[in-house]
């Protein structure tokens, strides 16, 4: 049987900054949903509504440079795919793909706008966590293309 989402939450990273009641609030906002191997969560360009917390299995990040697919990173449990979009309202700035079977939490951008209005510390706690996040991911990317520039001269 699958875990409920309020199950689900502690074990990401991306959450520890809730508080004792907050995974009550969020399973409200959000839900499940499992992608099978080799298909495709979103693409580049797309509508950028929603975001999602990975909770079992990965996914590969690609971005299309001058028509030739490059990859960028791989994905695993407890990270977060689709947030810049859920905040800014942009297309996907990349493509994402299930490297395996894929089960992941949904957080839609008009679910969060309630949740942001409804709950506003809950709602700050998740942009908290995400912001960790995403400095994470830049801090890693901003260093790969500083060792592959120095590698060029």
């Amino acid at each position: 049987m699958p875990q409920s989402i309020q199950d689900l939450l502690p074990k990401l990273e991306v959450f520890e900054f809730l508080k004792e009641g907050d995974h009550d609030t969020l399973e409200k906002y959000m839900f499940r949903y499992e992608y099978d191997e080799g298909k495709y969560v979103f693409k580049e360009g797309a509508h950028g509504g929603y975001m999602f917390f990975v909770v079992e299995g990965e996914a590969e990040v690609t971005k299309l440079v001058k028509n030739k697919k490059v990859f960028i990173a791989k994905v695993t449990r407890g990270r977060s795919l689709g947030e810049m979009s859920l905040l800014d309202g942009h297309a996907r700035s990349a493509s994402v793909r299930a490297l395996t079977k894929l089960t992941l939490i949904v957080l839609k951008r008009e679910d969060f706008n309630s949740l942001l209005e409804e709950h506003p510390g809950v709602a700050n706690r998740v942009v908290m966590g995400n912001a960790g996040l995403l400095s994470s991911s830049l801090r890693k990317t901003t260093q790969e293309f500083s060792e592959q520039t120095l590698s060029l001269c």
